[in-house]
């Protein structure tokens, strides 16, 4: 449905005009396009709705009647309808767009003739310049995103005590590092948990690990040392991987004699370590892998590593690893000396702050359910759940919306206080 010209637009058409050449006539389809340049001006991402997934888009072009955009995470599945989402001068947006062409990561849609706004925003957001909070994630599922509940069921059922640590606001790392001791040492006694550290001398075979988990962040189980199949054969599981892709690309770039010996001779050197069958799990950071847990069976031992086995090893870095970044999120997210996390604005519905981190940045994309704690005075600090919203890269920082749902009592009127006061200085210069 087409709505006029409401103060904000006409607000938004006045600055849109000092800075493009181009006129508007009053028609719908000029307001919109002038809407896309302002997203271009100001480098804003938004939202494109494509058979329901929610992707993150970026004007890149804008032509006579249609709109180029740039969306990294695009994979075309036929249809040519979709629907873009975005804010401007405190009105929410939505868009049916009709998509002319797919290439690669950039999309052609036709500029939309008909402008539609699907939320008023009641509250305004009141710029603050001395506002910082702490945050933390809270638990939605292991791999972020939309809520997974038969696996976070079957996680909680299975590692009990892990999951009831991770989602306690502070999880212990040394309660963590006892439990995943004791967990690991279901599968096996012999066992490594290690770190990456630079200028820590590695062996040819332990080199190659480390690349291999740096590049992949892939579960390695090798059920049988004494085979080289076992290295290199192909594998139909869904987490548990050999080293079958760098077969064929070591194949591919150095030829097949080469690294057949190269893998035999990494076979024969951990049969000299006694090793029979082992898994290496990938320990990672935000997305990043800073290390592994490796659990084994030697020799000496009447048993080996089974496939259950290493799918249960492979679980437990994937919970240590989320554990891990929650933690390291939680110490480092409020630093005043660095200010790593400002607060931009903030309303009665919502907030937008700043971070530097980009690992950070693209972590919260996936686990954007958080927990945030807001010292609006000295003796006040507001605690409130948000699910972050938006997410607009700065260049040099980075900026992310967040809509609140729930917050300790009375916070919304401490909250209200805090917004009148910054207000009333703000409408008083």
């Amino acid at each position: 449905m087409a709505i006029g010209r409401s103060d904000s637009m006409q607000e938004l058409i006045t600055i849109l005009e000092s800075l493009f050449e181009e006129t508007i006539v009053g028609s719908d389809v000029n307001i919109v396009k002038h809407l896309f340049y302002y997203l271009k001006a100001d480098n804003r991402e938004f939202e494109f709705i494509y058979e329901e997934e929610i992707l993150i888009a970026a004007v890149e072009e804008i032509r006579t009647d249609t709109v180029v955009l740039m969306i990294p995470d695009l994979v075309e599945k036929g249809s040519r309808r979709a629907r873009v989402r975005f804010e401007v001068m405190n009105i929410n947006y939505q868009f049916e767009v009709v998509i002319s062409d797919i290439h690669q990561d950039q999309i052609i849609i036709r500029t939309p003739t008909e402008l539609q706004s699907y939320q008023l925003r009641t509250n305004k957001r009141i710029p603050v310049d001395d506002l910082f909070m702490n945050f933390i994630i809270l638990f939605r599922s292991l791999t972020g995103g939309s809520r997974e509940v038969g696996k976070n069921l079957y996680a909680e059922s299975r590692f009990p005590h892990l999951m009831k640590e991770i989602r306690k606001d502070q999880p212990d790392l040394k309660l963590l590092n006892v439990i995943l001791t004791d967990a690991i040492q279901k599968v096996s006694k012999e066992y490594e948990l290690k770190f990456f550290q630079e200028g820590v001398h590695l062996s040819e075979t332990e080199s190659f690990v480390k690349k291999t988990l740096e590049r992949t962040a892939k579960t390695i189980y090798i059920p049988d040392c004494s085979r080289v199949d076992s290295y290199i054969q192909t594998t139909d599981s869904e987490f548990l991987f050999n080293y079958h892709s760098e077969y064929k690309q070591m194949v591919e770039d150095l030829g097949e004699d080469f690294t057949l010996e190269f893998f035999e001779s990494m076979r024969k050197s951990e049969s000299r370590d006694f090793l029979v069958s082992y898994v290496i799990a990938p320990i990672r950071l935000y997305d990043d892998v800073v290390g592994y847990v490796k659990a084994y069976s030697t020799a000496m031992d009447r048993y080996t590593v089974s496939n259950t086995q290493a799918i249960y090893i492979h679980e437990l870095s994937e919970i240590i690893s989320y554990a891990f970044t929650k933690v390291t999120i939680q110490y480092g997210s409020y630093e005043t000396m660095k200010s790593t996390t400002r607060v931009v604005d903030i309303s009665l519905d919502g907030l937008l702050f700043e971070i530097q981190d980009k690992r950070l940045f693209h972590y919260l994309k996936r686990h954007n359910i958080i927990k945030m704690f807001i010292p609006l005075t000295k003796d006040r600090t507001m605690i409130v759940r948000g699910e972050i919203i938006r997410f607009l890269d700065r260049g040099d920082h980075y900026h992310l919306g967040v809509n609140y749902f729930s917050t300790a009592p009375d916070d919304m009127l401490y909250l209200e206080a805090f917004l009148f006061e910054k207000s009333m200085k703000i409408l008083s210069e």
